[in-house]
């Protein structure tokens, strides 16, 4: 008989404090082998990703059928409540059970690796948020809380700033750790050494594991409860040696560095006290020695080990430079014939030099090599300063060799060169006066000192000259032709004063004495030759005056009227720049061409005067002066084209006949224009002087490529008659490239029968107001008179 699966809930006699009865009908089942193997099951959830159920507890193995009654009495015996139950413990019956029950357990798993294996657990799994934890953080936060405090003791702020970082996280994850979140180990910040002596907390462990909780609460009697104390060997005590050392030995740097700053700050201190005293070779060298400090406070942050007794004292470094200014004093003292040469050989001693002129030249050649210096090492701010000193004392030696002051205290001075003598003697020396310097080196100086008194002496005798003519003319009461020499002798002072500077001098300037009259003939007649004629004296001429005027030879009726002629077309000159300028819109060019030609007006209107009255011809020269002007035909329109046909020139034809020109411009493209002059009749050499004004569009690229590669095509054409048609002289393509960068084209081209000449040519002119792409810019020359100031 077939046994039927079991519905509903089976039985468990447990729930009533008895054994569970096995089902006796269940023999022919093997009870190991169930379809619920919750191992397996698992296993196989592990597997495939899922989470693992937890095994349920096996079920106890059923018991024989024959105890089963002995059982059943046993547990229904009643148990005297005297009876502790202790009795139980040498129940044969209830070992013998226990020991089945074990041996079933042990035997139940088929495969006991795949039964006894756990589903793996996640990685990273957070600590349990149990006491244990808690404590740990609360540890953790008064080691860092005494490591932070110490650290601030010390001075190391970087680490203060380290620990305070790592108390926050601490208390945070205190926080979380009491909200019952869970933490894991490596958010928790491992433990630090306090880092003071006397003071050091021991490294707390930094995965520390809490003890049993059974040892904790049921602890054997005879034992005392756990010790919470730090355990007592010395194996954290080798980490706290390295940091007691490493803080000693920041310690002492910054004991050596506070050293060195406290040195420099004594150096500094006398060389602020000598300079107020007026010693400056003392507080020269309290500053060097206080720069040379910042090189050793540079050098002791990088790490290098020194040795602070070598440090120089304020004593030591005072008596070194009281000892230095003793040998540079007996140096200065000294007999030797060339002072400058043993001084700058000593090394610390000041270059002197005997005379004003020679210091000077010391100087600027001290300078030039520093300007040399500085372009080799690439520092051109420094060469563009030693460029503006060198060309101060290159001034002050003109200066000085024109016999005038020389500002000494403006002029600086460069590093190891001693005061400028001011009275021609050896400044702070006692010495004798050097010997006279040997004429070899100061030939050139001699050469030019004679020039420049030649030069002197010229202008002098001129400004003379002068004066006594002015001196006549007041006498013979011919006042207004004294007050014009006279203010032309007081020309020559600002000339004068540049020759005694020692600066060139342009002699092609002077004005002319003029001719010798019967009034002051004498007098003329009195002056040497060479200085009435002022190209006896070869000075070269500047590239600003061209020529004195040429008409010292003519009559003076003669030389007015030239005079007015030439300032008559250079004020038509500058009045037509002025008003070109005007109409294209330069300002700026429009003012200084009308400045021009106010001045021009002023020199016409003297010399207008001087023609009137009878006076002496008035004191000029002549310039060269430049004018850019910027080519426009103002006349025009931006987008205006004119082409003019001129005339034809020898047309190949054996008679005279009646002649007309047909030109086309292409452009517009879809419509070019065309159009013809009038006949002339009965000539070769016809004057058409036809003007036809064309439309552009500079914006257009059409315009722009017509231009740049087409042109204009012109025929020719001969009259006919009644009884024949009008016959083709030749033709012409005249190109429009030009005007891409000039604003006129004017020339005669010849006419052509497709490539072969025909003989003959026709004059064209075209003008736009300014080129296609750019300016054109006409730059002029004229020989510019003008009157000398009077």
């Amino acid at each position: 008989m077939s046994r039927n699966p079991r519905s509903g809930k089976k039985t468990n006699l447990s729930q009533f404090g008895l054994l569970d009865i096995p089902d006796i009908n269940d023999d022919d089942e093997n009870l190991d082998l169930s379809d619920d193997d919750f191992d397996l099951e698992a296993e196989l959830a592990a597997i495939s990703g899922g989470r693992a159920q937890k095994p349920k507890p096996r079920k106890p193995a059923p018991v024989p059928a024959a105890n089963l009654d002995a059982m059943i009495a046993e547990s229904l015996k009643d148990v005297p409540s005297d009876d502790e139950g202790s009795g139980d413990d040498d129940d044969p019956d209830l070992l013998n059970e226990l020991q089945a029950l074990a041996i079933d357990d042990d035997e139940a798993p088929a495969p006991p690796p795949r039964s006894s294996r756990p589903a793996p657990p996640p990685p990273g799994a957070p600590l349990s948020t149990d006491s244990s934890t808690i404590s740990m953080l609360q540890d953790r936060i008064t080691n860092y809380t005494v490591a932070e405090k110490n650290a601030k003791a010390n001075g190391e702020s970087s680490r203060a700033r380290r620990f305070g970082r790592g108390l926050k996280t601490l208390q945070d994850l205190l926080k979380q750790a009491k909200s019952g979140k869970p933490i894991k180990n490596d958010d928790i910040p491992p433990p630090v050494m306090v880092g003071k002596a006397g003071d050091h907390q021991n490294p707390i462990p930094e995965d520390p594991q809490p003890p049993p909780p059974a040892e904790v609460v049921r602890p054997p009697p005879e034992e005392p409860l756990i010790d919470f104390s730090p355990p007592e060997p010395p194996a954290p005590s080798p980490p706290s040696i390295p940091e007691s050392s490493g803080s000693t030995g920041e310690d002492q740097r910054k004991r050596e560095l506070q050293l060195i700053l406290q040195r420099q700050s004594e150096f500094k201190a006398e060389a602020l006290a000598a300079k107020k005293r007026g010693d400056k070779f003392l507080a020269l060298g309290f500053l060097k020695v206080t720069k040379q400090f910042d090189m050793v406070v540079q050098a002791h942050n990088s790490g290098e080990v020194m040795n602070m007794d070598e440090l120089p004292t304020v004593a030591v470094i005072t008596a070194a430079l009281e000892q230095e200014r003793l040998q540079q004093d007996g140096v200065q003292n000294s007999a030797a014939p060339e002072p400058t040469e043993d001084t700058s050989g000593g090394g610390g001693g000041l270059i002197m030099a005997k005379t004003l002129g020679e210091g000077l030249h010391q100087r600027l050649e001290a300078f030039k090599k520093q300007e040399a210096k500085a372009k080799e090492e690439g520092n051109y701010s420094k060469a563009r300063r030693m460029n503006r000193i060198i060309k101060q004392y290159a001034d002050a030696i003109k200066r000085h060799e024109a016999g005038q002051p020389v500002a000494v205290d403006d002029l600086p001075a460069p590093a190891g060169y001693g005061p400028l003598p001011t009275t021609g003697g050896q400044a702070g020396s006692p010495a004798a006066p050097r010997p006279a310097a040997p004429a070899a080196p100061e030939g050139p100086a001699s050469a030019q000192a004679a020039r420049r008194d030649q030069v002197l002496a010229l202008l002098v005798k001129r400004q003379m000259q002068f004066k006594e003519i002015a001196l006549l003319h007041k006498k013979k009461g011919e006042l207004d032709t004294a007050l014009q020499y006279l203010r032309t002798a007081k020309r020559f002072d600002p000339l004068i004063e540049a020759a005694r500077a020692g600066r060139p001098v342009d002699l092609s300037n002077l004005p002319s004495l003029p001719k010798p009259k019967s009034a002051n003939k004498a007098t003329s007649d009195s002056l040497p030759s060479s200085i009435i004629d002022s190209s006896s004296v070869d000075e070269a001429s500047g590239s600003d005056w061209v020529e004195v005027s040429p008409m010292t030879g003519t009559s003076t009726d003669d030389a007015h009227s030239s005079l007015l002629n030439q300032l008559e077309s250079q004020a038509k000159m500058a009045k037509e720049f002025m008003s070109h300028c005007k109409s294209m819109g330069h300002v700026a060019e429009a003012k200084m061409y009308e400045k021009l030609y106010e001045r021009v007006r002023e020199d016409l209107d003297v010399v207008r005067v001087a023609t009137l009255n009878n006076r002496a011809l008035p004191s000029f020269h002549y310039v060269t002066r430049e004018f850019s002007v910027t080519q426009c035909n103002t006349d025009l329109g931006v987008n205006d084209l004119e082409l003019t046909i001129v005339r034809g020139i020898a047309y190949n034809a054996s008679k005279d006949m009646d002649t007309y020109v047909r030109f086309e411009f292409p452009f517009p493209q879809e419509a070019p224009v065309s159009d013809r002059t009038e006949v002339v009749k009965d000539s070769i050499n016809p004057e058409y002087n036809a003007v036809f004004p064309l439309a552009i569009n500079r914006s257009s690229r059409p315009c722009l490529r017509v231009f740049k590669r087409h042109g204009i095509k012109l025929e020719v054409w001969s009259k006919g008659g009644w009884f024949r048609s009008d016959a083709l002289l030749g033709t012409l393509a005249l190109k429009l490239a030009p005007l891409q960068e000039h604003v006129t084209l004017h020339d005669s081209f010849p006419l052509y029968d497709g490539r072969r000449p025909v003989g003959g040519s026709l004059e064209i002119k075209l003008r736009v107001r300014t080129p296609i792409l750019q300016q054109e810019v006409k730059t002029t020359k004229h020989r510019w008179l003008v009157l000398d100031d009077v």
